[in-house]
């Protein structure tokens, strides 16, 4: 088959969980004799690397890990491209013949934001397409189900609650609930439209009743996350080593500086805390977290890595700490570590909370309450001996080879469909 992977930012400009699970099932694809090609946006085309298509005039062409990536510069997409589903009509033309030009069979929507343009190229190509909803970007335009209230949203209710709780320039109401329709158009004439864990399936059943949605957990590497490595499952951990780590994006939605706070109420300076993560968006947020973290000493800033690195430095840690302020719709690096033998601490929202109350494998606790963060830490660092019986309940996550199966399978049903 020829695959088309789309979404709207890649590697190495952008390292989150939606790119490293694409990258992980184009490689799978690959291996399996597959030709594949990604399509994503770049903000910063320079910080890419890459060199000018031959392909396709505008864009960018770079080779990342063996993956062929063609990058379109952000300048080329609607203004509003971030949060609607505005198209570039011309664009979409162009892009239509790239598409027939390289006969792709099938495409693999892993992220709509930006991308409206992309898929209404695929469409008018008449080529199927699967769509992998790795947040809830198509209910919600502010991505996260949170809304301008800061409180937890129940869903878009075709339009009518973003409207009531989400009001802002530039939308109307008419424009909200258009995009309620947009988003369920492009939904439905998916070939499937698959979600990485239960708690974001059951929200999109509710959001989009008349749509089936399916569950396919996102798989990790066990080769590269387990080489080499002595799994910490079981292992007695004393105070003197003890080390906690925070790995994913440090953007506000993240909530590192609840950690940081934590960790700065904790009189015990025998422990150690690893950062891992690129700074995005808000530069006051940066320079705050900066300030924070250069406060002391105890605090690691490593910056964003490689997915290799990634799993080097999870080996390192003891505990993982996510205390994201926005509810996670998997969380790539809380299943790596578990297939590592990590518990994990977590905000209590989200796929993460439900997933670590279920098995029993760490500590859920309150969103942006840092004095209960701080306990969780203390109670940690006094009776270590909670680290064996989390990390005895931790179970193994799916594989990415199993998880390339079952979307190969969805491609051929839905080739042969169309």
């Amino acid at each position: 088959m020829r695959i088309l992977f789309i979404l709207h930012q890649f590697y190495p400009e952008f390292s989150g969980g939606t790119e490293r699970a694409t990258l992980n099932l184009a490689r799978c694809a690959q291996h399996a004799g597959h030709y594949v090609r990604v399509l994503a946006s770049t903000i910063e085309p320079v910080a890419c690397g890459g060199q000018t298509s031959t392909e396709f005039d505008g864009a960018l062409e770079i080779i990342y890990q063996g993956v062929p990536v063609l990058l379109l510069p952000r300048t080329l997409l609607p203004v509003t491209a971030d949060f609607s589903f505005e198209v570039n009509l011309s664009l979409a033309e162009r892009l239509a013949d790239w598409i027939n030009f390289e006969r792709f069979d099938v495409a693999h929507v892993s992220h709509l934001m930006r991308m409206s343009t992309t898929l209404l190229a695929v469409q008018r190509c008449g080529l199927p397409y699967v769509i992998m909803l790795t947040d809830f970007f198509s209910a919600c335009f502010r991505i996260n189900l949170i809304n301008a209230l800061n409180k937890q949203c129940l869903g878009p209710n075709a339009g009518a609650q973003c409207a009531r709780d989400c009001f802002v320039a530039p939308w109307t109401l008419d424009s909200l609930t258009g995009r309620y329709q947009q988003a369920k158009n492009l939904l439905t004439a998916a070939g499937a439209r698959i979600c990485p864990s239960n708690y974001v399936a059951e929200r999109f059943r509710r959001f989009f009743p008349d749509l089936d949605f399916i569950v396919i957990p996102h798989g990790i590497d066990l080769l590269a996350v387990t080489a080499n490595t002595q799994l910490n499952k079981g292992v007695q951990k004393s105070v003197s080593d003890l080390t906690f780590g925070f790995i994913g994006a440090i953007i506000s939605q993240k909530g590192l500086d609840t950690l940081v706070r934590a960790f700065a109420q904790i009189s015990e300076q025998r422990v150690k805390l690893l950062v891992v993560g690129g700074f995005y968006g808000d530069p006051v947020y940066s320079r705050d977290i900066l300030r924070l973290i250069e406060a002391d000493s105890r605090i690691e800033l490593m910056g964003q890595v490689s997915p290799q690195k990634v799993f080097e430095l999870i080996r390192k840690i003891d505990v993982l700490c996510l205390p994201s302020r926005v509810p996670e719709t998997y969380s790539m690096v809380l299943h790596e570590a578990a297939a590592i033998g990590v518990p994990a601490l977590v905000s209590d929202i989200g796929a993460s909370a439900e997933h670590v109350s279920k098995h029993g494998c760490g500590r859920v606790l309150p969103v942006d309450d840092v004095i209960a963060w701080a306990g969780a830490i203390t109670e940690i660092i006094e009776q270590p001996e909670i680290l064996s019986e989390w990390s005895s309940n931790l179970s193994v996550p799916l594989r990415i080879e199993e998880e390339a199966f079952f979307y190969e399978s969805l491609y051929r049903r839905i080739i042969q469909i169309a």
